[in-house]
C-alpha cells in the first residue's frame, strides 16, 4: 500500500493549477471517483423503478401514486446509490482491484441493500404497498437477490478492465 502511494501536488501551488497536465489529472481522478456514485445511483434508481412497477401492478395499484414514487425513486434509490457510492469510494476505491474488490462490492450491497430491504419490510407493514404483508419471502428474497446481482455486476463493470472499457462507452 505505501509502495502505491502517490505524492500529489498542492492545490495552492500556483504553477500546478496552471498546468494543463495537472488539470487533466484533476478531471481524470474526480471522474475516477464519481463513477461508483453515478453508477450506483443509476442502478438504484432502475431496481426501484422495477419495484414500483411490480407493487404498483401486482399489490397495491395507484393508490397513493404520488408518496409511492418519492419512496422508491427519491429516497431509496438516490439515497441507497448515493451510499453505496461513498462507501465504495471509503473502503474499496485505490485499494482492491478485481476479484477482492468485486466481493467487497457484494458485502457492502448485502449492507447497505439488505438493510434498507429490512427496514422497506418493516415500513410497508404500516402502509401495504409493496406486498410484505401478504408475500413476505417473496419481498425478502428479491431484494436480497437484486442487492447482490446488482452489487456483483457493478464491481465487475468498476473494478475489472473489461467492465471500465464498458462504462467508457457508456460514457461514465
Amino acid at each position: 500500500m505505501e509502495g502505491i502511494k502517490q505524492e500529489l501536488p498542492l492545490i495552492t501551488d500556483a504553477d500546478e493549477i496552471n498546468s494543463s497536465s495537472s488539470s487533466f489529472l484533476a478531471q481524470k481522478r474526480r471522474q475516477y471517483y464519481l463513477r461508483p456514485m453515478k453508477l450506483f445511483i443509476m442502478s438504484s434508481m432502475s431496481a426501484e423503478f422495477m419495484f414500483l412497477l411490480i407493487g404498483i401492478f401486482y399489490f397495491s395499484g395507484s393508490k397513493d401514486l404520488f408518496y409511492k414514487i418519492v419512496w422508491t425513486l427519491f429516497f431509496c434509490g438516490i439515497g441507497m446509490g448515493s451510499t453505496m457510492g461513498t462507501l465504495i469510494n471509503m473502503f474499496i476505491t485505490d485499494r482492491y482491484f478485481n476479484t477482492k474488490a468485486i466481493l467487497g462490492t457484494i458485502i457492502l450491497g448485502c449492507i447497505v441493500f439488505g438493510s434498507c430491504n429490512i427496514l422497506c419490510f418493516r415500513l410497508d407493514h404500516h402502509m401495504d404497498y409493496w406486498g410484505a404483508i401478504t408475500n413476505p419471502i417473496f419481498f425478502l428474497s428479491k431484494g436480497f437477490l437484486v442487492a447482490i446481482a446488482g452489487s456483483a455486476v457493478n464491481g465487475y463493470l468498476l473494478f475489472n478492465p473489461n467492465g471500465q472499457k464498458l462504462l467508457i462507452k457508456m460514457g461514465l
